[in-house]
């Protein structure tokens, strides 16, 4: 069974110093791989990929 409020707390790192800094990280490993990979036709999905991401 899921917890109740699990993803309030996942959400709540992007006020942490660590989350600021995995978050972007994470946006741009995933994004130079797609555009290495394909070019920008893949960016959008990288978006929605880094914003479903677990990032912690």
């Amino acid at each position: 069974m899921r917890k109740q409020d699990s993803a309030r707390e996942e959400w709540t790192l992007l006020g942490e110093r660590r989350g600021l800094v995995v978050f972007p990280g994470t946006a741009l490993v995933l994004a130079a791989v797609s555009w290495t990979v394909s070019g920008p036709a893949h960016l959008p999905w990288v978006c929605l990929a880094v914003l479903l991401s677990p990032t912690a």
